[in-house]
């Protein structure tokens, strides 16, 4: 599928009974690659897919650079809205980081270099998963055969996510709805719940935010939220605007945002050696 580099497929990484298998796509450079040759462990990027909570696939997203540049990928599937509601996707992804650094020496992976990754919906959960981590159990759950992993990110990269659903209208077909299964007007203190906002500290990773200011789907107004809600608390952020770009835009994959994306990560590496 892609020239120096060992996939797999379909791993299964956590089982919920009444459900379907969780799986996820591993992608691992094969030593190849002129920024990390040999045996050396890869640092991963756990990838998050978009579609409104309700739909998209693992197969695809703007990850590919990250595998020329040494990174292995894990692209995850998890419980769409017509399967499990917030939070459970979320816990779905805390499984599958647990899943990548409990398998690390066997797939050739760094399990203490661990980013996020996510584009719309796949990076509103992702989001939740970095900001809460284990000082909220009942966001992040305990799914999986290894709960007691860490499900700490490094890094976090967010392209065009929600972040606080108090402040989006929604219709009664809208697949924020079906998320979160009540309007959040009707419910607010359940609502502020999932306001990503809320969770800002100064321990929070490393952010990279990118997000288009012609956005008709989720507005650019959202991802400043975030960011600010960052900076306010003395975390390390870093906000990019795509001018002119809407949702899911062709920009989000080329070749400055990889750049940028790659500085951060380079730079939260050497911040860490």
């Amino acid at each position: 599928m892609f020239d120096g580099v060992d996939s797999y497929f379909e791993l299964e990484y956590a089982v919920v009974p009444g459900f379907r298998p969780l799986v996820l796509d591993l992608h691992v450079p094969a030593g190849t690659a002129a920024v990390r040759p040999g045996p050396q462990p890869c640092p991963v990027v756990v990838y998050a897919h978009g579609g409104g909570f309700v739909g998209g696939s693992r197969t695809t997203g703007p990850w590919a650079f990250l595998l020329k540049a040494g990174y292995a990928v894990a692209s995850v599937d998890y419980r769409l809205a017509s399967e499990a509601k917030f939070p459970f996707p979320i816990h779905d992804l805390a499984a599958a980081v647990r899943w990548v650094r409990a398998n690390a020496q066997q797939y050739r992976l760094d399990s203490g270099f661990v980013v996020g990754f996510g584009s719309s919906a796949g990076g509103y959960l992702m989001n939740a998963l970095a900001l809460t981590g284990p000082d909220l159990p009942g966001l992040t759950g305990s799914l999986g055969p290894t709960p007691e992993v860490s499900i700490g990110l490094d890094a976090v990269i967010d392209h065009y996510a929600p972040t606080d659903f108090s402040t989006i209208d929604f219709t009664a077909d809208s697949p924020l709805l079906k998320f979160l299964g009540f309007k959040p007007a009707e419910r607010p203190d359940d609502a502020e719940l999932a306001n990503l906002c809320r969770y800002a500290s100064a321990a929070s990773p490393p952010f990279l935010i990118a997000h288009g200011d012609a956005d008709t789907v989720v507005d650019f107004d959202q991802s400043r939220r975030l960011h600010e809600a960052l900076i306010t608390a003395g975390a390390r952020a870093e906000l990019i605007v795509i001018e002119g770009a809407n949702h899911g835009a062709l920009e989000f994959d080329e070749p400055t945002l990889h750049q940028q994306t790659l500085g951060l990560l380079e730079s939260v590496a050497k911040s860490r050696a």
